[in-house]
């Protein structure tokens, strides 16, 4: 009988499942029998549970999106749209596990904070970025699998990497001050296991849409890196105080300088009868209630705001500000 030699193909996938659990070898088999419907549970495990969401990390990562297009399309030249989808607590090897190879993956740490996190990008989103960066339309039509990034496409990304990472820094500063600092990129998901497989990790996504195409980038941050700031990515208040962008308050008070404002000065009042008034001449002679010497009352918008006195200035009638009116009250 001739002797069955499995292909190598067939040896990585039977490796594959030993490793991912997905085969079991016989002393689990004689364990599970052993235990029947009760597991042993291992308390030094890393496999803790982690619930909830982090209001403050949501919206970091709303302004992150918008603060990112404008910088992305000075590099770009073209229309960009970033949209944060969320973000969700996984284990690490799941989240390994839906990477695609080849795709931009650059590991960084989050300084002062120990530990490491990994920003990765869809290679469909690079190839766009790439394709854009050289003036073509973003639709990528030539085969994406099965080959690395060559040295121009690694240097394009890098350019974007650092723009993603200047913006998150300032975004992070309501909540804590924090440095992104890249200390290498992968393209292989295999080479990135700056954490152990089982451990919790939190991803937010983003998608990036670059005139007619688009595609999706990550942010792994793991649980134990994050865990010293959790109370402060739990709450609110100190990102709302901040949330409305410095560019868009100096636009707003540009925008207010500009507007005009209507201004009036009275010289004075008097009241007079019916008869008096019936009986009104050219030449006749009204007394006001103020005097030649007295300041006039200017309003603004019909709000009385300043005192001046009445004069003429290049053949028109002006008045000299001699001081302000305080608010009554």
């Amino acid at each position: 009988m001739a002797e069955q030699i499995l292909t190598q193909i067939e040896v990585d996938a039977l490796l594959r499942g030993l490793s991912n659990g997905d085969i079991k070898t016989e002393a689990e088999k004689q364990a599970e029998e052993d235990y029947g419907d009760v597991r042993p549970y291992d308390f030094t495990s890393q496999d803790r549970v982690v619930r909830g969401k982090f209001p403050a990390l949501e919206m970091i990562n709303e302004k992150f999106s918008r603060s990112l297009r404008s910088s992305v399309f000075n590099l770009l030249r073209r229309s960009v749209d970033i949209f944060s989808e969320g973000t969700r607590t996984v284990k690490y090897e799941e989240f390994l596990r839906n990477l695609q190879v080849p795709s931009s993956l650059n590991i960084f740490q989050l300084y002062p904070l120990r530990g490491y996190g990994l920003l990765a990008i869809d290679p469909s989103l690079v190839f766009i970025i790439v394709d854009s960066y050289f003036g073509g339309d973003g639709r990528f039509h030539t085969r994406i699998e099965g080959r690395d990034f060559t040295n121009v496409e690694q240097a394009v990304v890098k350019k974007i990497v650092d723009v993603i990472f200047q913006e998150m820094n300032e975004v992070w500063k309501a909540v804590e001050p924090v440095d992104f600092r890249l200390t290498r990129s992968e393209m292989n998901p295999q080479f990135v296991n700056f954490i152990g497989h089982a451990e919790h990790v939190i991803i937010s996504a983003f998608r990036m849409e670059i005139e007619s195409a688009s595609n999706s980038f990550f942010f792994c941050l793991p649980y134990s890196t994050i865990e010293p700031i959790r109370d402060k990515l739990l709450g609110t208040q100190r990102i709302d105080a901040t949330e409305i962008d410095a560019k868009w308050t100096e636009n707003l008070k540009d925008q207010f300088c500009g507007v005009a404002l209507q201004l009036t000065s009275d010289i004075g009042k008097a009241e007079i009868s019916v008869n008096d008034l019936v009986g009104l001449k050219v030449g006749d002679i009204i007394q006001l209630d103020r005097k030649a010497k007295d300041f006039l009352e200017v309003s603004i918008e019909g709000i009385p705001k300043l005192l001046a006195r009445p004069g003429v200035m290049d053949s028109q009638y002006a008045v000299k500000v001699m001081d302000l009116i305080k608010e009554r009250g």
